[in-house]
């Protein structure tokens, strides 16, 4: 049953301002006193830091000149002169992210409650789960995951989860490993408000990690460089490695093309040649999913790159969820931080107009019709 009213974005921004001078501004007053002594800390540190790694140079420098210093003594002062410059980098990041994370703690709940029943934490609810993850096919293997912001709630009788996470693979070797990045954005799960029977993806051009592939183009290059330079230089490791890598590559395109589970998802060509240009649509059934990719959702979604300032955006229609992936490095839902004054609503204004602008798709998008989009 649809809300008899729904609040639209000025009257949920009035509220907003009111709750902020009710409930937070006070927290905030008492939290920029904070600020202000985190911010003379990290003076007092950073001047004893730089201080020091003057000492160390210059002290590296004027012995290096008359060749009176030790290897040992040169390789230690190098190391010191190291961690005092990471150490002057890194002091402000690690404060500005501790002192951010309290501050949410302390404001958030109250800040979110302007939008009506929308809860926030890092594991209310049921969240997104990797389940649903693997499920939308936006994303290819990933086995380590990092959240930070979840928003969920519903707007306009449509259930939605706001996830701000990093998703990665990481191999090993023996003693070695590296990590392949795979995902670091915001994504965002919305009930479709129909039933959906196929599965039909929408993903930049040049993204090529998405249907739970387990390889990828790059790690082919990486296999295909480490086998003969294995050979080159004798060194059986690296050949071992590279065959193994080889193997499992094989393995894994082998595995992929005879699942006969998985729904297979072939490319299909829209009507708008500008966004074939910049997107690639793959879809289980070519009939449903030209019913749900319109031309008017096609507009809406070459928007969105542009409105969020995004390296990438995805969609993935899958059983009766529509699900967004906008990938950015950009760290979103920021409520205060060390380097602004907290006695402002400035930076709850950002805060606000980014959750906002994502409730829109449910407009945008015309979400809470049972109609197609």
């Amino acid at each position: 049953m649809q809300n008899k009213k729904v609040p639209p974005a000025s009257e949920i921004r009035s509220t907003f301002h009111k709750i902020y001078y009710k409930d937070i501004a006070p927290i905030m007053a008492k939290y920029e006193k904070k600020r202000q002594f985190e911010w003379f800390k990290i003076f007092i540190i950073e001047a004893i830091l730089i201080t020091l790694l003057i000492i160390g140079l210059k002290f590296f420098w004027s012995n290096l000149m008359f060749r009176t210093v030790s290897p040992e003594l040169a390789f230690f002062c190098i190391l010191a002169n190291f961690i005092f410059l990471g150490g002057i980098m890194g002091v402000p990041t690690v404060k500005n992210n501790n002192f951010a994370k309290m501050l949410k703690a302390s404001c958030m709940n109250n800040v979110v409650s302007a939008f009506g029943n929308m809860k926030w934490g890092s594991i209310i609810g049921k969240g997104i789960s990797d389940s649903q993850l693997v499920e939308s096919e936006l994303f290819s293997t990933f086995n380590r995951r990092s959240n930070d912001d979840i928003f969920e709630g519903t707007f306009k009788d449509v259930n939605y989860t706001i996830l701000e996470t990093d998703l990665s693979y990481v191999s090993s070797s023996g003693q070695r490993s590296s990590v392949r990045p795979v995902f670091k954005g915001v994504i965002i799960n919305f009930d479709a408000n129909k039933t959906i029977k196929n599965k039909t993806i929408i993903v930049t051009k040049d993204d090529t990690n998405i249907k739970n592939r387990s390889w990828s183009l790059l790690s082919l290059i990486a296999v295909l460089i480490c086998l003969p330079l294995g050979i080159y230089l004798k060194d059986m490791e690296v050949c071992f490695n590279g065959v193994l890598g080889l193997i499992s590559f094989i393995i894994a395109i082998y595995c992929e093309k005879t699942n006969k589970n998985k729904e297979v998802l072939n490319a299909i060509k829209l009507e708008d040649s500008e966004f074939n240009k910049k997107y690639k649509a793959y879809s289980s059934d070519e009939v449903e999913g030209r019913y749900l990719i319109t031309t008017a959702f096609m507009e809406r979604f070459k928007n969105l790159q542009t409105a969020f300032g995004a390296r990438g955006v995805k969609c993935s229609f899958y059983g009766e969820s529509l699900m967004f992936a906008i990938s950015t490095n950009k760290n979103l839902f920021e409520i205060g931080n060390l380097f602004t004054p907290l006695n402002s609503p400035k930076q709850l204004d950002v805060f606000f107009n980014e959750l906002i602008s994502i409730l829109a798709f449910i407009d945008y998008f015309k979400l809470d019709e049972k109609t197609g989009l």
